[in-house]
């Protein structure tokens, strides 16, 4: 069973009143807004993806080198991506709404809309204050990733070294990998980040020195 089907939201309304269903109805998300969100994920993740080429240019010697995405294969991954990580993000929200309302029932038995609409307005600005921060560090975290291991692959460059920022963790994977210290190019090519929800960490390539008709042949997007 999926994450998506675990957070039915639509199971989680079935034993809703009808005030319940009004609230939510008027509250949860939308085709539209998954379609805000969707645009909103694939112009961050292109503005990340070509600053991490820019990074890596520079990482390599090459400072006047700078990322421009024009592969349409990419391009579609990353939209492709976007919309899977949009849909997962409204069917989330309308299901924590349902979750929200369930408990204000739970907790206030004659609420009616306005209660809800009051009690939710707060729910909404608590969920956000995190929500969106973890939504931010996920797509920026997957983006720049895709462009190390893209710039790495189509420029043949595998000899650098690399080091896990930051060097603070929680998780098992991740205090690993910042323990490691520098290691190659390749084992941050097999250890991709984020390693999991919520995960800051992204690997700082520090590569050879290129000179500099090698740089002008750089690919970069």
């Amino acid at each position: 069973m999926t994450l998506q089907e675990q957070r039915d939201w639509q199971a989680a309304m079935e034993d809703a009143s009808a005030v319940m269903e009004l609230v939510h109805e008027a509250v949860r998300q939308d085709d539209f807004d998954t379609a805000a969100i969707q645009a909103g994920l694939e112009q961050a993740s292109r503005s990340f993806y070509n600053d991490e080429l820019t990074l890596m240019a520079a990482a390599h010697g090459c400072d006047g080198r700078h990322g421009q995405l024009e592969d349409g294969g990419i391009q579609a991954d990353i939209d492709a991506e976007a919309a899977a990580d949009a849909t997962s993000i409204v069917n989330t929200f309308n299901y924590d709404l349902a979750v929200a309302i369930a408990h204000i029932r739970q907790e206030h038995p004659r609420a009616n809309r306005y209660h809800y609409a009051r009690y939710l307005s707060a729910w909404n600005e608590r969920r956000a204050a995190w929500k969106d921060g973890q939504i931010a560090t996920m797509t920026e975290g997957k983006a720049r990733n895709r462009a190390q291991a893209d710039f790495l692959r189509r420029n043949d460059l595998r000899d650098g070294k690399a080091h896990l920022l930051p060097v603070r963790a929680v998780c098992p994977i991740c205090q690993g990998l910042v323990a490691r210290g520098d290691v190659p190019v390749s084992v941050a090519y097999a250890n991709p980040t984020p390693v999991h929800v919520n995960c800051p960490h992204i690997w700082h390539v520090d590569g050879r020195e290129l000179p500099e008709d090698r740089c002008a042949l750089l690919w970069m997007g």
